[in-house]
């Protein structure tokens, strides 16, 4: 045989909801009853209520005054109006509390102590999508209160509003007013600041000073190069007077004389400064600026007095430097005064190049501050340019808003006027019945669902596919009243141990009966084609909790076996709860524990049953007290052994497999294993563990037998075709049962039992937990 497992599959949630409403219809009625009884009861108990609405558009080029810095301040920005503000303007108590005084100055209607509350609790202000509509709704119990109270706060905003759009105006023209001065003061400062630094820094615009400073730069250095080369031509000049002369000794005498002259040194000082003084003035004028003049001349003339102070320093040597005494031609004389002339031009280049040097200094000096002077100028430009744009701003807005003040006109205009309401919108009778229903079928959904989730046992035969994969061999009706085959009397017993008088069972006279034995016909017919070879004879019934019936169906199934003329052997093998023999109306005094534990041929011991003898009967026997040890006996072993040998079909009665060894000890000894499952008393977790331990025993899972299905699970296979099953004339049951009349007298020739003997009711019967299969008795 194949393996089984227990696994779980899921059937579409749509049918399986519907098993779950067939079997909770009461208490899902019973809630959606309930839940649509409460809406129904608080929908019609309820005040109605009205509503009316009103729509007022606001102007989105409302003549607000501005705030022109963009900063917060006191002044109101509102170039378009904010509609959450109006919105919140509306609701506002104050304007409320306007509306109702107005209300109660007119005298129209009744206005109780607390209506601004109950005005402001029912009154409801929503936007018209992004338009700059308003749509104002009010409820009220009195409907011709609402048209009143939607005028009135329609007539307190208006009034609000044009006293809002005066106050504001008056007020930004004294605050523009109070800012003019102060932004004034602010532009002059700002003027006051760039006319300062000018003074300070001695230049009118930085760009143009950095461009003449940039040009002196430019000009010390090319003079700086002149006087270099220019020094390099004297000092050749004069190496050459002084070869040609041939007395530098003397040019070195005249040289430190000139050093030591301290009027000498300070007229090259002064030289020094004035060449210094005049280059910087270069920078800042042209050359034909008076200052630029008087200082050139000044260099000048320092330069006129150096030679001449060098000729009185030397005296009469200042001519005839390197002239011999005894008479040296005029020629030598002129190359002394030439070398003279070469000696001061290098001295006064000297000092040139050295006050060219320090002017190209400062120059450079000047020229690296030129950045920061340009940044602060243009700062100083820029908050200007900002102080006086702003008071011309502020002076233009302040002429704009004396020209608006007296041009006020109110920021809205009312669209709908309200009406009076004729019906009331709470309660909504249609939606509160609606839901009401809608609620209930949800809630009793839940509440089955819930019930179902908390609900262990198994309820259908679908439960039970989805649980695991054996497969089904049948399932069998639930009835009220026992369709058992038993003997005639429950106390006919042969003291010598002889088989006692068969008791035939008699065609079903009962449709209510028809549909367990034709259900026990099936299974007989599936047990059949277990196996084609036939080889299966041996068959345990086991459950997996007690009072599940599978003492009363494998009795009532060895009945059917033995009228398809197999040669059948019911064993009680339930040594703690015997059963089979209250079904049989038979004794227990000798049975299966007497054929194990004593010499007693089990032949004597089988009780026969059916008139053709193919129904025999093993009861228990005396309850032993360990059961275990006989079943696992060898004994045992070799009595199934016999019995597999001399019938068709050997039926063992087993107890529950979950907690008793009995049953998984035979279980691995028959050939096949038969669960036995019944409806609302088996759980998943108790086939789960079932399953699980005949799979360890390694027994042979023929299938599952479900019992006790309702007439739900049945009515695919019997219930629908009731009209099959009423009682037939006796002819009809002459024919089912292949044979005529004279034959069925024939049969029970020589019988004790009358052929019409009737069935024995459940009531003639011993209670017991087993005989639950078709019964109500252990309910």
């Amino acid at each position: 045989m194949a393996e089984y497992s227990v696994t779980y599959r899921e059937e579409g949630s749509l049918s399986k909801l519907q098993r779950i409403l067939r079997r909770r219809w009461l208490a899902a009625l019973a809630t959606s009853v309930t839940v649509f009884a409460g809406a129904a009861a608080y929908t019609f108990t309820r005040t109605p209520i009205y509503e009316s609405s009103t729509s007022l558009l606001v102007d989105i080029n409302a003549n607000r005054t501005g705030n022109l810095q963009g900063k917060p301040d006191r002044v109101i920005n509102l170039d378009r109006v904010n509609v959450a503000t109006e919105i919140a303007i509306l609701r506002s108590l104050p304007l409320i509390e306007t509306a109702v005084s107005n209300l109660r100055a007119a005298q129209t209607i009744p206005i109780p102590a607390d209506f601004v509350t109950k005005v402001s609790s029912n009154l409801a202000i929503r936007q018209e999508n992004d338009a700059m509509v308003l749509w104002l709704t009010y409820r009220d119990t009195d409907r011709t209160r609402i048209p009143q109270v939607l005028r009135a706060l329609t007539d307190a905003y208006n009034e609000y509003k044009l006293k809002d759009l005066r106050s504001q105006t008056t007020y930004a023209i004294q605050s523009i007013q109070a800012k003019i001065p102060q932004l004034k003061k602010k532009s002059e400062q700002s003027a006051l600041a760039i006319t300062q630094f000018r003074r300070k820094n001695g230049i009118t615009d930085p760009d143009t000073y950095a461009a003449s400073v940039y040009a002196m730069k430019q000009a010390l250095e090319q003079k700086e190069q002149e006087l270099e080369m220019k020094a390099i031509e004297a000092e050749k000049k004069y190496s050459e007077l002084q070869k040609q002369i041939g007395n530098p000794t003397d040019v070195a005498v005249d040289r430190a004389i000139l050093a030591q002259d301290t009027t000498y040194q300070n007229l090259v000082k002064q030289f020094q400064t004035a060449e210094i003084d005049y280059f910087m003035a270069r920078t800042r004028y042209q050359e034909a600026h008076p200052s630029v003049r008087v200082l050139r001349d000044k260099r000048d003339r320092l330069y006129s007095l150096l030679q001449a102070q060098v000729e009185s320093t030397l005296g009469g040597r200042a001519s005839s430097v390197g002239v011999i005494t005894d008479g040296e031609s005029n020629i030598r004389q002129t190359l002394a005064s030439q070398l003279f002339d070469t000696k001061v031009a290098i001295a006064v280049q000297s000092a040139q190049r050295e006050s060219v040097r320090r002017a190209s200094e400062q120059v450079v000096a000047a020229f690296a501050q030129i950045p920061q002077l340009q940044q602060t100028y243009t700062e100083l430009q820029r908050q200007f340019s900002f102080d006086s744009s702003l008071h011309a701003k502020f002076a233009e807005r302040l002429e704009e808003l004396r020209l608006a003040e007296s041009q006020e006109s109110p920021s809205w205009r009312l669209l709908d006027r309200p009406i009076l309401p004729e019906y009331p919108v709470d309660p909504n009778i249609l939606l509160n019945l609606v839901l009401g229903g809608v609620g209930g079928v949800l809630l009793a959904l839940a509440l089955v669902l819930l019930l179902e989730r908390n609900e262990r046992r198994i309820q259908e035969v679908d439960e039970i596919k989805e649980l695991t994969d054996i497969p089904l061999l049948g399932t069998i009706p639930k009835l009220k009243t026992s369709p058992f085959y038993a003997s005639s009397t429950s106390d006919r017993t042969d003291k010598s141990h002889e088989s006692v008088s068969n008791a035939v069972a008699n065609i079903v006279s009962n449709y209510q009966h028809a549909a367990f034995v034709e259900s026990l016909r099936s299974l007989a017919i599936n047990l059949r084609y277990l196996d084609v070879n036939r080889s299966i004879k041996s068959i345990a019934f086991t459950s997996a909790l007690p009072a599940e019936g599978k003492s009363t169906l494998i009795y009532n199934l060895g009945c059917i076996l033995a009228e398809l003329d197999y040669r059948v052997l019911v064993v009680d093998a339930d040594l703690r709860r015997p059963t089979i023999h209250k079904l049989a109306g038979l004794s227990n005094g000798l049975g299966l524990s007497t054929a194990i534990a004593t010499n007693h041929a089990w032949r004597e011991i089988v009780r026969t049953l059916s008139l053709q003898n193919s129904l025999d009967v093993l009861t228990s026997g005396p309850i032993p007290p360990n059961p275990l040890v006989l079943l696992e006996s060898v004994k045992m072993t070799n009595l199934m052994q016999a019995w597999e040998d001399e019938y068709d079909y050997v039926l063992f009665d087993t107890p529950p497999i979950v907690g008793l060894a009995d049953a998984q000890s035979l279980a691995a000894k028959v050939d096949a294993v038969v669960m036995v499952a019944a409806i609302q008393k088996s759980t998943r977790t108790a086939i789960a563990r079932t399953v699980d331990i005949l799979i360890k025993r390694h027994a042979r899972i023929a299938g599952i037998l479900i019992n006790m299905c309702d007439r739900h699970d049945s009515s695919d296979y019997y219930t629908d075709y009731r009209s099959y099953y009423t009682e037939p004339p006796i002819e009809q049951i002459d024919r089912i049962d292949g044979i005529d009349g004279e034959d069925r007298a024939d049969r029970f020739a020589g019988s004790e039992i009358n052929p019409s003997l009737a069935l024995p009711q459940a009531k003639d019967m011993e209670p017991d937990d087993d005989t639950a299969a078709v019964t109500e008795i252990d309910r």
